[in-house]
């Protein structure tokens, strides 16, 4: 959904290009106009072995629009658009990519909801389809019960091993973080296919963070060591640390980055794209179209994660 985005002035993170840990790796991109609101994103892989995100990533519009992914190129053509079989889009808020067994999935978060009165929050999970196909295979939906009554929530982990970690937006509570109980199909046959109950382990702000500082996105690491999370105007990245006292999510030093000067109409995802040969990781970054006709952009960072 649009909103009208009063940006407030930085609290002391660092401004792109120039310092902190994150640069611009490239031109900002404009998405092509099928993905007006493109609210997930995460990069695609042709054949096996082949280097994430090198020929397109994948992205998908958010409530208001059909279960379809697109597939972009990192100059922005669109080079497939896929009907997810089987998945409806009430108000699909992001998505991720990672191993499920012996394939490669995608997972897509229908657990955004801007009224915060949903019951029936779910994940999607697809065998990743290839640009060219017009529909993906069936899609296994996974409901969710968030124990504390409903949140809007905007951004999804998923961890090694198919574990689930949803961070709600703050729109009316504190920014929140929830985990599944063990992987997402283990918990789902335990609760005999019944809605999984999610655990609330961690509060990242205190109170309600203000429009700017809403959560919208977040991604891991491949490894699962790190996770970013982004807001309208500010990138952060936290090491995960399961047993860490006060929550999994524990803040990296100098590891808070200002987006501002992007200029994103309305910043919504991010992904980790790759591990580059000096350290330092690509992710990519997509906002929604803004007026005028404005169209959505990507954009891909090169950041020293810390």
């Amino acid at each position: 959904m649009a909103v009208v985005l009063a940006v407030t002035t930085g609290c002391g993170a660092s401004f792109l290009p120039g310092g902190g840990p994150c640069r611009s790796a490239g031109p900002v991109v404009a998405l092509p106009p099928e993905v007006p609101e493109s609210s997930g994103v995460a990069p695609g892989i042709l054949k096996a072995g082949e280097h994430p995100g090198s020929g397109f990533f994948w992205t998908h519009n958010d409530s208001g629009w059909g279960p379809e992914l697109f597939a972009v190129t990192p100059e922005g053509a669109l080079v497939g658009q896929v009907r997810v079989q089987g998945a409806e889009n009430v108000d699909w808020e992001d998505m991720a990519a990672a191993p499920c067994g012996d394939q490669r999935c995608l997972y897509i978060a229908d657990t955004g909801d801007n009224l915060e009165g949903r019951d029936d929050p779910a994940i999607y999970r697809i065998v990743e389809p290839h640009p060219d196909d017009s529909v993906s295979a069936p899609a296994r939906r996974f409901p969710l019960h968030l124990p504390h009554g409903p949140r809007d929530v905007e951004a999804m982990v998923i961890l090694p091993g198919e574990e689930l970690l949803l961070i709600s937006k703050g729109r009316n509570h504190p920014v929140e973080v929830y985990r599944s109980p063990g992987s997402l199909p283990e918990a789902l046959a335990r609760s005999g296919e019944e809605p999984v109950v999610l655990q609330r382990v961690q509060r990242l702000t205190s109170s309600p963070p203000g429009l700017p500082r809403m959560v919208t996105g977040a991604a891991s690491s491949p490894d699962g060591s790190r996770v970013a999370v982004r807001t309208y105007e500010t990138l952060h990245f936290y090491r995960l640390e399961p047993d860490a006292q006060g929550g999994p999510l524990v803040p990296s030093p100098s590891g808070l980055v200002n987006l501002r000067s992007l200029r994103e109409p309305q910043g919504e995802a991010v992904a980790f794209v790759s591990r580059e040969p000096d350290g330092r990781s690509l992710l990519v970054l997509t906002s929604e179209a803004g007026p005028g006709g404005t169209r959505g952009q990507m954009t891909v960072l090169s950041c020293r994660v810390p």
